[in-house]
Protein backbone atom coordinates (compact mmCIF):
# COMPACT_ATOMS: atom_id res chain seq x y z
CA UNK A 1 0.00 0.00 0.00
CA UNK A 2 1.10 3.26 -0.82
CA UNK A 3 1.48 6.57 1.37
CA UNK A 4 0.80 9.57 0.70
CA UNK A 5 3.05 11.48 -1.53
CA UNK A 6 4.71 8.05 -2.24
CA UNK A 7 4.41 6.25 -5.87
CA UNK A 8 5.62 2.20 -5.14
CA UNK A 9 6.30 0.92 -8.60
CA UNK A 10 8.30 -1.88 -10.20
CA UNK A 11 11.10 -0.02 -12.58
CA UNK A 12 12.79 -2.09 -15.29
CA UNK A 13 15.26 -0.47 -17.60
CA UNK A 14 15.41 -0.72 -21.33
CA UNK A 15 17.76 0.71 -23.76
CA UNK A 16 15.55 4.03 -25.96
CA UNK A 17 18.10 3.98 -28.86
CA UNK A 18 17.83 0.92 -30.43
CA UNK A 19 14.14 1.02 -30.10
CA UNK A 20 13.61 -1.36 -27.12
CA UNK A 21 11.22 0.94 -25.29
CA UNK A 22 9.24 1.23 -28.43
CA UNK A 23 8.73 -2.37 -28.70
CA UNK A 24 8.28 -3.10 -24.60
CA UNK A 25 5.73 -0.40 -24.95
CA UNK A 26 3.48 -1.93 -27.48
CA UNK A 27 4.42 -5.47 -25.77
CA UNK A 28 2.88 -4.38 -22.51
CA UNK A 29 0.02 -2.21 -23.95
CA UNK A 30 -0.83 -5.35 -25.54
CA UNK A 31 -0.95 -7.61 -22.62
CA UNK A 32 -2.70 -4.94 -20.96
CA UNK A 33 -0.19 -4.23 -18.58
CA UNK A 34 -0.22 -0.27 -17.52
CA UNK A 35 2.89 2.03 -17.02
CA UNK A 36 2.91 4.17 -14.10
CA UNK A 37 4.81 6.60 -15.88
CA UNK A 38 8.47 6.74 -17.62
CA UNK A 39 11.67 8.54 -17.59
CA UNK A 40 13.84 8.76 -20.50
CA UNK A 41 17.69 9.52 -20.01
CA UNK A 42 19.22 12.72 -22.00
CA UNK A 43 22.71 11.54 -21.74
CA UNK A 44 24.54 8.70 -22.62
CA UNK A 45 23.71 6.29 -22.08
CA UNK A 46 20.05 6.66 -23.10
CA UNK A 47 18.08 4.72 -21.69
CA UNK A 48 14.09 4.50 -20.75
CA UNK A 49 12.95 3.69 -17.01
CA UNK A 50 9.38 1.67 -16.91
CA UNK A 51 7.92 1.98 -13.75
CA UNK A 52 4.66 -0.60 -13.25
CA UNK A 53 2.68 -1.81 -10.33
CA UNK A 54 4.38 -3.96 -8.33
CA UNK A 55 1.50 -6.40 -9.05
CA UNK A 56 2.61 -6.75 -12.67
CA UNK A 57 6.50 -6.58 -12.29
CA UNK A 58 7.20 -9.76 -12.82
CA UNK A 59 4.90 -10.82 -15.89
CA UNK A 60 6.35 -7.70 -17.75
CA UNK A 61 9.96 -9.25 -16.95
CA UNK A 62 8.92 -12.73 -18.20
CA UNK A 63 7.41 -10.94 -21.71
CA UNK A 64 9.80 -8.65 -22.55
CA UNK A 65 12.63 -11.56 -22.08
CA UNK A 66 10.10 -13.91 -24.21
CA UNK A 67 10.38 -11.08 -26.83
CA UNK A 68 13.86 -10.81 -26.86
CA UNK A 69 13.81 -7.16 -25.21
CA UNK A 70 16.97 -6.83 -22.92
CA UNK A 71 15.79 -5.36 -19.38
CA UNK A 72 17.87 -4.19 -16.90
CA UNK A 73 17.38 -3.22 -13.18
CA UNK A 74 17.81 0.69 -12.91
CA UNK A 75 20.79 1.34 -11.13
CA UNK A 76 21.41 5.36 -10.03
CA UNK A 77 23.84 6.94 -12.98
CA UNK A 78 24.92 11.14 -11.94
Amino acid sequence: MSKVGTIVTTPIRVEYMNGDYNKAYDLLAKEKIGMVYKTVASVEPYHATIHLNPTDGEKAKQLLSKAGIKWYQPVPFY
